[in-house]
């Protein structure tokens, strides 16, 4: 995996995938249509996103080799060669518009997917370089890691399976992946303050003290929170109704137990935390509609498995934070 390190994988492979996944889960449910029958046209718009990943994570990287450096972070591509790095570029490029051939001729679908390409490129590459010009950064990598990624699933989804989802269901999946992308940069954004600080990379946390954000990391959440509901109630059953009542039962033993503080968006540095309803959305909410779908006959236990197989990290840390607290009590 050494080979692909330039890519950040590590970075967003389960954090930014598995919540669109549980979009689209969410979305082909809404829409009563079973989730088998697009499997291969969700695997393609899931590479297609992939490579956008990768191009977002290595323009990034380039771009920022002389802060890094200034703030003694490790850039992944500083020893790599410049001619190496414009043929990752280049690649990244052919690889997307290759991708957009094939998303044509629904054009709604295409929008959605280069518009994230968009204002990724918006957001690192100079002179513009949003990044450096306060909100306007924060707002571009929101839309472009979650927003337009987001409304592009459940575009090419329905459009390729012939289905329709209400205007309040794009409402809702739209609010709701703009404020928890919000709330995504931001935290990296106040997480690596210090370091933007040192390299004189002016972001909008680097202007800001983090004290003083309280009152609007509340209301991201709150509206976050808003729009989720509209996803919650269209999906809603046994399941995921349990599955709710054992992430609630998950933060409870994390604050009673382990003493894990629990943030919004800035986190503290040398202490255990929990980021309230990351867990749900990485694992709790999508296993629930991949369980509701697997019982309904149609492959689901197939397509659960592979899940599984492909996002195994924070289930497997929900499994040991279980385990430990049973053990502890056991002892007792």
């Amino acid at each position: 995996m050494k080979l692909f390190n330039f890519t950040r994988h590590s970075e967003w492979w389960e954090y930014k995938l598995v919540p669109l996944l549980a979009i689209s889960y969410s979305t082909m449910q809404v829409a009563h249509y079973p989730l088998d029958r697009i499997i291969f046209k969700l695997i393609f718009s899931l590479i297609a996103i992939i490579i956008g990943a990768v191009y977002v994570s290595v323009i990034n990287d380039i771009t920022y080799i002389k802060e890094d450096l200034i703030a003694g972070k490790t850039n992944r591509l500083s020893s790599v060669k410049p001619l190496n790095r414009i043929i990752i570029v280049v690649a990244c490029i052919a690889a997307g518009v290759a991708c957009g051939f094939f998303i044509y001729p629904d054009r709604c679908s295409l929008f959605f997917y280069f518009m994230a390409w968009v204002v990724f490129s918006l957001y690192s590459i100079p002179p513009i370089r949003l990044k450096k010009r306060g909100i306007w950064g924060v707002l571009c990598d929101a839309m472009g890691a979650h927003l337009f990624p987001t409304l592009f699933l459940v575009s090419t989804l329905t459009q390729h399976s012939e289905s329709t989802v209400s205007a309040s269901w794009y409402a809702g999946v739209g609010m709701w992946s703009l404020a928890y992308g919000l709330r995504g940069i931001l935290w990296h954004q106040f997480y690596d303050r210090s370091n933007d600080l040192k390299s004189g990379t002016s972001t909008f946390a680097s202007r800001i003290n983090p004290l003083a954000f309280r009152y609007q990391e509340l209301i991201i959440f709150t509206v976050e929170i808003a729009a989720f509901l509209v996803i919650f109630i269209g999906t809603i059953n046994i399941w995921t109704i349990l599955s709710l009542l054992l992430y609630i039962t998950l933060v409870l033993i994390r604050k009673l137990a382990f003493h894990y503080k629990i943030s919004l968006i800035i986190t503290p540095l040398d202490l255990p935390h929990q980021t309230l309803m990351n867990d749900f959305y990485l694992v709790f909410f999508p296993l629930a509609l991949l369980f509701t779908s697997a019982i309904s006959g149609d492959n689901g236990w197939i397509i659960l498995c592979c899940h599984l197989l492909l996002f195994p990290g924070k289930t497997m840390l929900v499994i040991h934070d279980v385990m430990s607290f049973l053990k502890s009590k056991l002892k007792k």
